[in-house]
């Protein structure tokens, strides 16, 4: 046989099995692009939440009120506005 022939019949053998490498390794990218994406997106609900939680204490320090539920309603409260803002975006 030939080169020419020998290469032919090893790109016969070879291809259906590089097509299913190649749309799993597209499938796996996929994958985690999308992961990546719900990682950014909670750690922008991480992000808000703890900055709400803070605001929320500093005002139930100064008003008067318990940290702790400061903590928490700031916490609730940003998380809602990061909920809100969320579905403006898509």
């Amino acid at each position: 046989m030939k080169k020419s022939q020998v290469d032919a019949v090893a790109d016969a053998i070879l291809e259906p099995h590089l097509r299913s490498q190649q749309a799993r390794s597209e499938e796996l990218r996929a994958r985690q692009a999308a992961s990546e994406a719900l990682q950014v997106r909670k750690r922008r609900y991480a992000q808000f939440a703890l900055v709400g939680a803070g605001i929320g204490g500093g005002l139930a320090y100064f008003g008067g009120f318990q940290m702790a539920q400061g903590f928490v309603w700031g916490g609730v409260a940003a998380s809602v506005v990061n909920w809100l803002l969320g579905f403006r975006r898509i």
